[in-house]
């Protein structure tokens, strides 16, 4: 019997390990087009693939007119820049694996802009590894994980949807600048759950929300930041957003509120998981009465 189960666990460990190789091999390397063979080699580093490993994977390469094509509305031309340098190694999932983001040598986007932004573009169910050969900015590498992600899903992202993301990365990013970049991922997160889930598109409805969102998170808005927040959650209301691909997130952000000691009954909220209450505020409000 002892010899049965360990050729069984050897089998398994085995298996295991070819999944493994299979998920790196359909992954997708997306490189800055203007990396010098060192940046290059220092990117691989920072990823930490070797140029061996690095071959195996299907590459694209992203150029800097691609990223003044997505990024000049939001951030401006001079700010994109002349070069394209920041990379994104893109690793498929297993089906209900979630978004999973960790970047390297990047000072302005944290893990939790990517991820709302790759939600909003569609991404899902993928290892996401953000690197660049010297500190940097990283928005531009939004463009590589789409561009990634149409290259191995064959689906194609609209013009629309990668702006609007861009647009979302950027706005999340200059919010803080002045607040805490957790808290407003995650109050980012919050209404783009609302707006997928109810549909809402009235303005002083929205301004009301995300006031009323803000105020609970601890989080003081200017009526300029409610209304850039508004602005970029109207652009969202017009997007196809499928409300399960933002599940993970929400059980995430339902977990984060558990840790902080709100003890939330889960027959009166309902399934987390894919059921997001109509209102934030409902939804605080439930907490708060328990």
């Amino acid at each position: 019997m002892r010899k049965w189960f360990g050729m069984l666990l050897m089998s398994m460990l085995l298996m295991a390990g070819c999944m493994q190789v299979s998920a790196a091999e359909s992954g997708v390397l997306a490189l800055g087009a203007n990396l010098s063979d060192s940046q290059k080699a220092e990117v691989y580093a920072q990823m930490g693939i070797t140029a061996e490993q690095a071959a195996s994977y299907q590459t694209i390469y992203i150029t800097n007119d691609m990223e003044h094509q997505y990024l000049d509305a939001s951030l401006g031309a001079s700010v994109v820049g002349t070069h394209s340098l920041s990379s994104v190694l893109l690793i498929p999932q297993e089906s209900g694996a979630g978004l999973n983001v960790e970047t390297h040598n990047i000072n302005y986007c944290t893990i939790s802009m990517y991820r709302n932004a790759l939600l909003t573009a569609g991404v899902e169910d993928a290892k996401v590894i953000v690197a660049a050969p010297s500190p940097m900015s990283g928005t531009a590498a939004l463009v590589g994980a789409v561009k990634a992600y149409e290259t191995y899903s064959g689906t194609t992202v609209s013009d629309s949807v990668l702006e609007t993301a861009a647009d979302e990365l950027v706005l999340t990013g200059q919010l803080s600048e002045d607040l805490d970049s957790e808290k407003i991922s995650d109050l980012i997160a919050y209404l783009k759950q609302q707006i997928a889930e109810n549909h809402l598109d009235d303005p002083d409805k929205l301004a009301d929300l995300v006031r009323q969102a803000a105020e609970e998170m601890g989080i003081t808005l200017t009526d300029e930041q409610v209304s850039q927040i508004v602005d970029l959650l109207l652009k969202l209301s017009k997007l196809d957003i499928d409300p399960d691909k933002l599940a993970k997130q929400a059980k995430e952000l339902y977990n984060k509120l558990e840790s902080l000691g709100i003890t939330v009954d889960k027959e009166k909220v309902g399934n987390f998981i894919t059921n997001f209450v109509s209102s934030i505020w409902e939804l605080i409000q439930s907490f708060l009465n328990q």
